[in-house]
C-alpha cells in the first residue's frame, strides 16, 4: 500500500508543486557531474585491508569532517561497530577499531551513524529484539551510557535504524530514519525530537524503503529500496526538492550505481562528493555485503 498518496493539496497547487520539484531535480543535476564507477572502499590509496573482510561489513556513515567512517561488523560473531579513521579526504581510511563499551555490548549493534557534538546515533537490540535507535556521546571520560530514543522514534516490534539529520529553513532541526516489520519498510522525520511521521513525496512507495541520508541543506535524500525496477535485491535512489516545506519529488533510481546483489544505505558526505554504499556485488570479499564508494564533482555554483 502507498501511505503518501494523500497530500491534501488543491489539484492546481499540486500541478504547481510538481513543476517546482522537476525543475529542481533539473538544476541539482546541472550542479554536479557524474558519480565514478562504484568502487571497493579499500581501492583508496592507503587503505587498510582490513576494511571489509569476508564477513558482513556495511551500513556506514562518515564523520562531517569525511575524515572518520564508521561501520558495522560481524567479523567477531555478533554484530558490533567499528570506526577507521583518515588524515586526509584524498587517503584511504586506516585499520577499522572496535568501539568499546558501552558502545558495543553483549548484544547486536549496527547502522551508525556519526553526528555533531561527538554524538554517535545507532541501532542496537539490546532491548528490542527488532532493533532500536539509541545515542551515546564521546566525553572526557569515554562514551555515556547509550540512550534509548524512546516511543517518538522506536516502534516496538520494528526495525528502527539509519538516523541523518538536517537544519530546516525555519531552523528546525529534523532527524530521518527508517523502520521496518518483516516486509515493509518506510522513511519517517522526527521534528525537533516530536513524534514520527512519514517523509512525504517520492522516497516513500508500496514497497520497503529504507536507510535514508540527506545532504545538509535537507533538499537531496539517498535511499535503498526494493521497489519495482530494481537490478535484483534493493537498489540505491535519491530524491530532490526546491524546499525544506516541499515534499520530495519523484525517486531516481541510482542504477549506474546499483548492481544486481544487494545495494544498501547509500551515505552522502556533507559536501556532496562523496557516497558509500554497502554492497554485495562482484568484487566483494565473499556473497556478504562490503563497504563500496562513488564520488563525484561540483561544477557549478557554490
Amino acid at each position: 500500500m502507498n501511505r503518501v498518496n494523500s497530500m491534501g493539496f488543491r489539484p492546481a497547487t499540486w500541478a504547481i508543486s510538481l513543476v517546482a520539484v522537476a525543475s529542481a531535480t533539473a538544476v541539482a543535476a546541472k550542479n554536479w557531474d557524474i558519480w565514478s564507477e562504484p568502487a571497493n572502499l579499500e581501492s583508496l590509496p592507503g587503505s587498510s585491508c582490513g576494511l571489509n573482510t569476508p564477513a558482513v561489513d556495511g551500513c556506514a556513515s562518515h564523520s562531517p569532517d569525511g575524515l572518520k567512517i564508521i561501520f558495522n561488523s560481524n567479523r567477531g560473531g555478533d554484530f558490533d561497530l567499528y570506526v577507521a579513521s583518515r588524515s586526509d579526504t584524498s587517503e584511504g581510511f586506516g585499520a577499522p577499531v572496535r568501539l568499546p563499551a558501552p558502545v558495543n555490548s553483549s548484544a547486536n549493534e549496527a547502522c551508525a551513524t556519526i553526528a555533531t557534538g561527538n554524538r554517535i546515533y545507532f541501532s542496537s537490540d539490546r532491548d528490542d529484539p527488532a532493533y532500536d535507535i539509541y545515542v551515546t556521546k564521546l566525553g572526557t571520560d569515554g562514551w555515556s551510557e547509550p540512550q534509548n530514543l524512546g516511543p517518538n522514534i522506536n516502534r516496538p516490534g520494528w526495525l528502527d535504524e539509519a538516523a541523518a539529520f538536517y537544519e530546516a529553513e525555519d531552523g528546525s532541526q529534523v532527524m530521518l530514519f527508517s523502520s521496518r516489520n518483516d516486509v515493509d519498510g518506510d522513511i519517517y522525520q522526527s521534528v525537533n525530537s516530536g513524534p514520527r511521521s512519514l517523509v512525504a513525496g517520492g522516497p516513500n512507495s508500496s514497497a520497503s524503503d529504507n536507510r535514508p541520508s540527506v545532504t545538509r541543506d535537507g533538499l537531496t535524500i539517498f535511499f535503498d529500496s526494493t521497489r519495482s525496477g530494481t537490478l535484483g535485491g534493493p537498489d540505491l535512489y535519491y530524491a530532490t526538492r526546491s524546499s525544506t516545506s516541499e515534499p520530495f519529488g519523484t525517486a531516481v533510481h541510482l542504477q549506474a550505481l546499483s548492481s544486481p546483489a544487494f545495494d544498501a544505505r547509500p551515505y552522502i558526505s556533507k559536501d556532496g562528493t562523496f557516497l558509500t554504499f554497502s554492497s554485495g556485488r562482484t568484487g566483494s570479499e565473499s556473497p556478504a555485503p562490503d563497504i563500496w564508494f562513488a564520488s563525484r564533482r561540483k561544477v557549478t555554483g557554490n
